[in-house]
């Protein structure tokens, strides 16, 4: 394993998702403040994902034609600029609820670039029996800078203009691209002749490997509902801390940070998951997600919403670390770009579809009906996993040691 390369991955993820973690927490705070309409934060969540739609098939070739280190790189660039933006249209007063939508879309398509990169950069440099371990630190890493930044972001969100916390935000993105651009990379396959392969043909490949390795869809289904349920929750805490339980910016952020403490605890223990529970990993993860959701779901109590959003924390986690790192050990390196954007494809779509159905419910029943009805697919996949659990190739990878 290199250290190196581990430290300045870990410091880079923390670092980006640090600043992504309060950048939000900031940003939906604000939004629902001034809007006072949870629709708004239901197009927030789901339009932001609209670009990954058309885009991530694309850059699922490129990663897996280019370099893939300048490409990470290239996508944290665009990320500092899209948010220079968006705190220079805060400081001169330009700013109008389409205008926050609107850059969040280039933000997280700037995201969808910029994950899958990193997360086939790991794949190609590391050892396959050191993934579930990078894999599972790298969660750690994402999730304590998670946790760090939504507790700033609670802070600041009370104490500070958003102009001034914006600033603080981009700090912490630049951080992360020095992180990248300092990575040692020296590709380990060599790649195709990009001069004469046909982009489209790559694509077309791209489906061909999927469907011939059917166990993927079965992964990408299990980790949809583990990203729609990451994502909707965290979207959506604002308005249920502020509209169901009547509670400040600041036990907004704490709920953050115990979902971010819930991942960490998921990532610290992710290799005693893998060991312990083998092929049932995915399993006995839906399952923790769906008890919590149902204790946000049914009880307005202030103790009961900290144990649930701690298991929603746990869950989500388990289910996009540990299986992510199934998915890269199943998957051929050269594929490695295409199946995380056909993954991320999944993720996205799901999250647009329900964003605004989530909002408009949110505003007219509670948002607490936006985590009952979560319940619904994630019950589902409580099934579907089971069925996983049973499949060949399922079983020999989890069996190995992480």
């Amino acid at each position: 394993m290199n250290h190196s390369n581990t430290r300045k991955l870990l410091v880079g993820y923390f670092a980006y998702e640090c600043g992504r973690a309060m950048y939000f927490v900031l940003v939906t705070w604000f939004l629902f403040q001034w809007t006072e309409n949870a629709l708004y934060t239901g197009l927030f969540v789901s339009f932001g994902f609209i670009p990954g739609l058309f885009s991530n098939v694309i850059f699922g070739v490129l990663v897996d034609r280019y370099n893939r280190k300048t490409l990470a790189s290239l996508a944290g660039v665009l990320s500092i600029i899209v948010l220079i933006m968006l705190w220079a249209a805060f400081l001169m007063d330009w700013i109008n609820p389409w205008g926050v939508i609107v850059t969040h879309m280039v933000l997280q398509t700037a995201g969808s670039l910029f994950r899958p990169s990193l997360q086939a950069f790991v794949g190609e440099v590391f050892k396959p029996d050191d993934l579930p371990r990078i894999f599972s630190l790298s969660g750690s890493a994402t999730i304590s800078g998670s946790l760090a930044g939504a507790g700033l972001g609670g802070v600041f969100s009370s104490f500070l203009p958003i102009s001034l916390a914006l600033f603080i935000v981009i700090i912490f993105y630049q951080g992360a691209s020095l992180m990248i651009y300092l990575l040692n990379y020296e590709p380990l396959f060599e790649r195709k002749d990009t001069k004469h392969s046909d982009f489209f043909k790559e694509i077309q490949s791209g489906f061909k490997y999927l469907h011939a390795h059917r166990m993927l869809y079965g992964l990408f289904v299990m980790m949809m509902l583990g990203q729609l349920t990451f994502h909707t929750t965290l979207g959506f805490l604002s308005v249920y801390t502020r509209d169901y339980l009547q509670k400040s910016a600041l036990v907004y952020g704490s709920l953050d940070v115990t979902f971010s403490i819930g991942g960490i605890a998921a990532g610290i223990l992710g290799a005693w998951w893998w060991r312990r529970m083998q092929n049932h990993i995915a399993i006995y993860a839906l399952l923790t997600m769906a008890v919590g959701l149902g204790m946000l779901g049914f009880f307005q109590n202030i103790g009961v919403a900290f144990t649930g959003i701690l298991l929603i924390g746990a869950g989500t986690s388990i289910v996009r670390a540990l299986l992510q790192s199934v998915q890269q050990i199943a998957t051929d390196r050269e594929f490695h770009g295409r199946m995380a954007s056909f993954r991320m494809l999944c993720n996205q779509t799901s999250v647009v579809i329900t964003g605004p159905l989530f909002g408009w419910i949110a505003n007219e029943n509670g948002a607490n009906f936006v985590f009952l009805l979560l319940l619904i697919p994630v019950a589902f996949g409580l099934i579907w996993s089971w069925f996983q659990s049973k499949h060949p190739r399922f079983i020999e990878i989890t069996s190995k040691t992480a």
